[in-house]
């Protein structure tokens, strides 16, 4: 990762690995 503000970009593709991990977090722990 590079030390920029640019973390939306460089993690874009992590986006939506990470929005889901927090959906089935959610829906496993009640």
């Amino acid at each position: 990762m590079t030390a920029t503000t640019d973390y939306k970009v460089a993690d874009m593709s992590l986006a939506d690995w990470g929005r889901k991990e927090i959906t089935i977090a959610e829906t496993e722990m009640p």
